[in-house]
């Protein structure tokens, strides 16, 4: 405010001081400040979680266990990989349902592990920011059309399968949507940035499959086998979608027996995508 003053030391304080003929102006600064920022900065309120999302993330481990074995046990005579992988070439030529069943597909038992130890803590966590109906739609949607746009943006001859693609898919949905939530509390710095900075931290970490740079050729044998490009596309897709979601947050708190009935119509797209696939062959 202009008025002269200095600071000292004093038995480990510090004091303000001022002249005598402008102490009492100097005083009421102090008072006013105290004033108009008292309660300041707010303190961020404490959201309850809109749904727990546990039980769904343990029937979402079970489908993909059902499916494993459906997979490499060739139950029922069929060649549940050819039928359900994500074929570049069998996209572009309109098989888009392999975008979604491609999603319960898996290579190996670590493969199956990883997508259902992330899928699952991914799901639970975003279950509590958009519900765990949304959630799963979510799952489906980032899969999808991340397998979808991979399909084309690669070879023709290229094949994929695995959840990573909607797990990753999950992550990018929740860091779009927290980013815009602390844009409207008016967070700045670090903390606006922070989901953001962590979100790409695990896509670049286990996106590539956890490989580290300082082995080139661990790095180059893991990279043949792990389809970076579905993680990247996923997370994209759902990067767009988490925006999507933030600005139309009202409606996602919906009570119990929508949740579960959204959450009920994903797993009967998957069915349904499969059906579709198997009446195909």
């Amino acid at each position: 405010m202009g008025l002269p003053h200095g600071i000292l030391e004093n038995g480990g304080a510090y004091v303000v001081v001022t002249r005598v003929e402008v102490a009492q102006q100097a005083r009421d600064e102090i008072e006013r400040y105290d004033r108009e920022n008292q309660n300041w900065p707010p303190r961020e309120r404490l959201v309850a979680p809109i749904s727990q999302g546990i039980h769904a993330a343990i029937v979402y481990g079970g489908i993909m266990i059902l499916m494993y074995q459906l997979q490499h046990g060739r139950l029922y005579g069929l060649d549940w990989s050819a039928l359900g992988r994500a074929d570049a070439a069998d996209i572009r030529a309109g098989e888009w349902w392999r975008g979604v069943t491609a999603l319960s597909l898996h290579l190996d038992l670590p493969h199956l592990a990883g997508n259902i130890l992330f899928g699952a803590a991914f799901s639970v966590i975003l279950s509590h920011s958009i519900g765990v109906g949304a959630t799963w739609w979510a799952f489906l949607a980032t899969g999808a059309l991340g397998n979808v746009v991979n399909a084309w943006t690669q070879d023709a001859s290229h094949r994929s399968m695995g959840a990573s693609t909607a797990v990753f898919g999950l992550l990018g949905v929740q860091v779009a949507f927290e980013w815009m939530r602390r844009h409207e509390l008016r967070y700045r710095g670090w903390r606006r940035w922070a989901p953001v900075v962590m979100g790409l931290g695990l896509l670049g970490w286990l996106g590539t499959g956890g490989a580290s740079i300082d082995d080139p050729q661990a790095l180059n044998g893991t990279l043949q086998r792990v389809d970076v490009m579905a993680h990247v596309w996923g997370f994209a897709v759902g990067a767009a979608i988490g925006l999507v979601l933030a600005r139309g947050r009202a409606w996602l708190r919906v009570g119990t027996k929508t949740q579960v009935a959204l959450t009920v119509s994903a797993a009967l797209v998957l069915a349904s995508a499969w059906a579709i696939a198997i009446l195909r062959r």
